[in-house]
């Protein structure tokens, strides 16, 4: 009889663990629910929070003066040539009168010397630009809402990506710059966006130059120079 309630009280207990371990699983699961829940609408309000600060007074100007720089970079190949030197703390160019002329014609400013002394304070806007969409790029978790947000991507990115292939064609070509600088990554940062846009990644300097020359914008309102006649480097740059 003893050794019977003995036995009884082994079946309880296995019983009891089994119930406390199910109700321990479904705890966990709950929890995990809550904490995907969670996890969702952290990503969700981060690119919300992202769109805020895009569509704030203070980026409006981080934006009108990134064109102050990105708009004459594509009007001058000298004067773009000069903007992508200034990524790198090795090799840089000096700004060039010379540009002038074709600056000056999607310039907002009247005199090269106005245009001068504003040009530094414009490009580091340019870098908080970049910066911007860095961050924005890597939620890539959050590609399916960052898709839902239009961020004038559309408008950017043949810009970005003369300036991404640009940088790694001078990081590539100067063992000097590479000594004293890192690569840039920025490339991978517009692939990043592009894929989020459910957009084709440029992969080649042949669909570039397709993309500049077809664009609405940059071939027809700001008279391209020989910018769109990109060097054969870039064509064959993967």
């Amino acid at each position: 009889m003893f050794a019977g309630f003995a036995f009884c009280g082994v079946i309880l207990t296995v019983y009891l663990q089994i119930q406390e371990l199910q109700d321990t699983r479904e705890v966990l699961a709950e929890t995990a629910k809550a904490n995907n829940t969670t996890a969702e609408y952290a990503k969700e309000n981060a690119i919300v929070e992202l769109f805020q600060t895009y569509c704030s007074d203070y980026f409006q100007n981080v934006k009108n003066s990134s064109m102050n720089i990105l708009i004459p970079a594509m009007a001058s190949r000298g004067y773009f040539d000069f903007v992508i030197s200034r990524f790198f703390v090795a090799e840089q160019l000096s700004l060039s009168e010379a540009d002038w002329p074709r600056i000056s014609l999607v310039s907002r400013y009247s005199t090269f010397e106005e245009f001068k002394e504003n040009e530094q304070h414009d490009r580091y806007k340019l870098d908080e630009l970049i910066n911007f969409f860095t961050i924005l790029a890597y939620q890539k978790d959050a590609g399916d809402v960052i898709a839902r947000c239009d961020f004038s991507y559309s408008w950017w990115r043949p810009m970005f990506w003369m300036i991404a292939i640009a940088q790694e064609l001078r990081y590539d070509n100067s063992p000097t710059i590479q000594k004293y600088g890192t690569a840039l990554y920025f490339k991978e940062v517009v692939k990043m966006l592009d894929e989020a846009y459910a957009l084709k990644p440029i992969e080649t300097g042949i669909e570039l130059v397709d993309l500049i020359k077809e664009h609405p914008k940059l071939s027809k309102q700001y008279q391209l120079d020989d910018l769109h006649k990109l060097p054969e480097q870039w064509e064959k740059t993967q």
